[in-house]
């Protein structure tokens, strides 16, 4: 892993490997998005070389068969076909990906939900290095699985069951259910297993109350979200505390505690 300076003074930590600039297509039918994103990686993302453009979604699958990119910036609406249909249509997907999209945050849960990485319209330059950020901690590439459970992710998010954790090995999969708690420290997030098993993962807990919404899950503390599934008791207090089936215990702030206490009525 390389990191370099870009010639405007910001830092650019971006995935070089041997120091060789990251050959990069971008996928835009928007021109003004198009050209935006191209200015914004030219100034501040020089590591990031330009080889292609496409303009739809079919010249998007020869680009990247053609090219054999190691990075792929793809707009999700184009006007021939969606970004999932060219997922679908590629055999070469050796690639880094990063959406660029103005869906909101509940379609967005699909793409966290598989570990993509995304840039929400309209974005900057501090969005834009954030992700390449990002992108520069894993080792991992697109994967079969993830481009065969988007699609149907997007049409419908509460068919999602598995969760896919960027580790620094690669991508970890574990079932939604199995998750027990999740503890917030600062910028960091450690799940907690119902068997024990425990991963830190580098992005904030609000992200993963954001995709576990709607669901079993619950923010009793602004340090910790919840399975309910596995609480085995709830202890009255001030705002009280829960006691997990593996006898955990974990405080319920007292601004949560009535809509917490609403979940059992």
């Amino acid at each position: 892993m390389h990191e370099s300076s870009c010639n405007v003074g910001h830092d650019c930590p971006i995935f070089t490997p041997n120091n060789q600039p990251m050959q990069t297509i971008l996928v835009e039918d928007n021109a003004e998005s198009r050209e935006q994103l191209k200015f914004l990686l030219e100034k501040y993302a020089p590591e990031c070389q330009i080889i292609a453009i496409a303009t739809s979604g079919k010249e998007a699958v020869t680009a990247i068969e053609t090219h054999h990119p190691e990075l792929v910036f793809l707009d999700i609406e184009l006007g021939d076909l969606n970004a999932f249909e060219v997922l679908e249509r590629l055999q070469f997907t050796d690639f880094h990906l990063i959406f660029t999209t103005a869906f909101d945050k509940y379609a967005i849960r699909a793409i966290r939900f598989n570990a993509l990485d995304y840039l929400l319209k309209p974005f900057g330059h501090e969005e834009l290095l954030q992700a390449l950020a990002r992108l520069s901690d894993r080792t991992t590439r697109l994967q079969t699985a993830q481009i065969e459970n988007l699609p149907t992710q997007f049409t419908d998010t509460s068919k999602l069951t598995k969760l896919a954790i960027p580790t620094t090995e690669g991508l970890v999969f574990r079932p939604i259910v199995d998750i027990l708690y999740c503890e917030s420290d600062r910028n960091y997030t450690t799940l907690f297993f119902m068997n024990g098993e425990k991963i830190l993962v580098s992005r904030p807990l609000r992200e993963y109350e954001d995709l576990l919404r709607g669901g079993t899950f619950f923010r009793i503390h602004n340090s910790f979200l919840v399975n309910v599934n596995g609480i085995s008791k709830y202890v009255r207090g001030d705002g009280g505390y829960v006691v997990l089936q593996n006898g955990v215990t974990l405080n319920v702030a007292r601004n949560r505690k009535d809509d917490f206490l609403q979940i059992w009525k």
